[in-house]
Formats: structure tokens, sequence, C-alpha cells
């Protein structure tokens, strides 16, 4: 068995180097060639074609060579993302397998104590944000519900989702919660396809995706918005107005609101498991902050409605940190709304 104290030493000498920059430059050397013409696999935990996976098919030509390296995405849908964030923590911590996660649904699963949770998401190394866009509701053209107005007055509301605090579930949970609504929240589809396409042929009332998810939805009049989950309203969505300005939510309710929006921030995220090298951790995330401000990668980004929106790994593993601690007093609450009340 490895001696606790040598590891100790060992890591901080590896940190110690990373604040040297003779050091650290060895330390980015060899982190480059180990990469170098390995082959690495970036999982998503939801089908082809949905948000994670096209984002992450159109920034995987960029990274795969900027690494000198081959990337293959594997789809691992299942259980709202868990089954491949478990899968991930199966694989050798080496560096070699990334997943583009929901950071949101990792962070939500934790707080709230999901069966299944095999990770702590402030140990989990983010590499970087690679988008972020508020979540919307929207509604079937010919559904029931055209208004929410109507959506306050209905005897019941079914909603679509995958699973349990799934960024999905948790935020149509936190919609009914905060307007009032008789909801019911059906979990088992296997994404963003099936989700809305489920309120497409009216089999559910309504739905949430991420505004870059829903966009195409929109503009092609397959759904009808009704409100984003945002402070002000979306650009890209201007006439969409937030929750706030749909509907009258009382003050002793706005907090929920709040606190969905800041985990909101978090989104969709490059991540490594917890015992990656730490040269390895540092040299990936030099590389999505290349990467990921791309000229060229930006622009096909925002030609294809599916925006990059850049926080560095640092950062967003700090912010998850603070959401957790932040969040403690409250989970009792939160849990009522997001798992016990609508399903």
């Amino acid at each position: 068995m490895e001696n606790p104290t040598r590891r100790s030493v060992l890591l901080g000498s590896v940190a110690s180097a990373l604040t040297c920059p003779a050091l650290a430059q060895t330390a980015g050397s060899s982190a480059a060639a180990f990469f170098k013409g390995k082959t690495i696999r970036m999982l998503v935990g939801s089908p082809p074609g949905g948000g994670y996976d096209l984002y992450a098919r159109m920034i995987l030509p960029y990274l795969a060579k900027r690494l000198e390296a081959t990337i293959l995405v594997e789809n691992r849908d299942g259980n709202g993302g868990l089954m491949a964030l478990n899968y991930l923590m199966k694989r050798p911590a080496d560096g070699l397998s990334i997943m583009h996660a929901s950071a949101e649904a990792a962070f939500l699963s934790q707080l709230l104590q999901r069966e299944g949770v095999v990770w702590d998401v402030t140990e989990l190394k983010w590499l970087a944000r690679t988008s972020a866009a508020p979540k919307l509701w929207f509604v079937g053209n010919n559904g029931k519900v055209q208004s929410v107005a109507a959506a306050k007055n209905a005897s019941q509301m079914i909603w679509s989702s995958t699973g349990p605090a799934d960024n999905i579930s948790d935020v149509a949970a936190v919609i009914s919660y905060a307007l009032g609504l008789r909801s019911r929240i059906v979990v088992g589809y296997r994404g963003a396809g099936d989700m809305s396409l489920a309120v497409v042929r009216n089999e559910a009332d309504a739905g949430v995706l991420s505004g870059d998810s829903a966009y195409n939805l929109v503009v092609s009049k397959q759904v009808k918005p009704l409100a984003i989950l945002a402070d002000k309203r979306w650009p890209h969505l201007p006439n969409v107005p937030t929750l706030l300005e749909a509907g009258a939510v009382p003050d002793e309710k706005k907090w929920i609101l709040d606190f969905r929006q800041q985990v909101g921030e978090a989104q969709r995220a490059m991540v490594v498991a917890p015992d990656t090298p730490p040269d390895r951790v540092e040299y990936l995330r030099a590389v999505f902050a290349d990467v990921l401000a791309d000229p060229a990668l930006v622009e096909e980004g925002a030609r294809t409605n599916r925006e990059i929106n850049f926080m560095p790994g640092a950062d967003l593993q700090t912010l998850l940190g603070k959401l957790m601690r932040t969040a403690q007093p409250d989970v009792a609450s939160i849990r009522k709304i997001m798992l016990e009340s609508y399903f």
C-alpha cells in the first residue's frame, strides 16, 4: 500500500511545480506529450442529436487538433445523465475519458441525495463550461394549454422529462411551485428529442429545454414558448417573457427561482474524474480555454445556434463549491419541491 504521507508530498510537489514558471512549463510539456497520439473518449449522457451531443461533436474536431489526439463521442443515456457520469467514475482517471456533462444535474443529484450518486461534485475536476442558456418553458401548438393563465387554471399539467433532477424535471417542478400549478412530471424519456416530441404530439402538456436546444422548435413553430427562467429576456427570443413577467409569483416563492437560476450558471461543462493527475487537469483546462476561444468554433456555434459561453474550469469548480455550501440550509425545502411534490 502506498504511504499516505509520501502521496501527500508528491501531490504537493506537483502543485508547487505548477506555480513555478519553468517547472510548470515542464509539467505542461509532459501532459501534452501524454495526450499526443492517444484516443480519448468523450462521454455524453444523452442520445445522439441532443444539445449535449451536438455541442460535443461541434467542439470535438477543434479539441482533437489541439491535443493531436483521436476523440470518439460515446453516448450513454439513462437516468438523467447519471449513468454516463457513474461510468466516468469507473474509467481510469488518466484524462483519457472526458465527459460533456450537465453540471446542473450533477450538482442537484448530489445535493438532493439521489440514489446512484457515486461522485462528489466538488471533487470532480471541471475543465470548462461550454455553454449556458436560460431554460425555456414551452407547450404544443394545439395543446390544451396555450398561456400561463391557462396553465394556472388547468386541472393538471403533464410535463415530460428524462428523470428526477435531470435539469429538466427540476425546472418544471420549480415553475409549478412558483406559479401554483397542479402538475405531474413524467420521467423516462430518453432525451431532448423524445421529450419535445411528446409535447408536439400532445402526449405531454408542457416541456422544458435549454433555450439553444428549443430554439429551432420555436422558430419552426413546432412548439409555443411561454416563458424563460431568467432574470432578463433572452436576446435570441426577445418576445418570450421571463417567468416573473409572465405570471404573478408570490414574494415568498421567489427564492427558489433565484436558486435555480444560480444553478443554471453551471450548465453544460467538460469534466474528468477526481483523481486525474493535476498536471493533466491544468493542461486540459488551458487547452479548453484556447479551443473555446477559437474564432472558427465561436463562429460555427453562432451560425448553428449553439453559442459558446465559456467559463474557466477553476471558476466553475469554485461556483459549484459555493452553491453546495450555501444551499445546505434549504435542502429539505428544495428536495420537497424538486423530488417529492410532482411525481
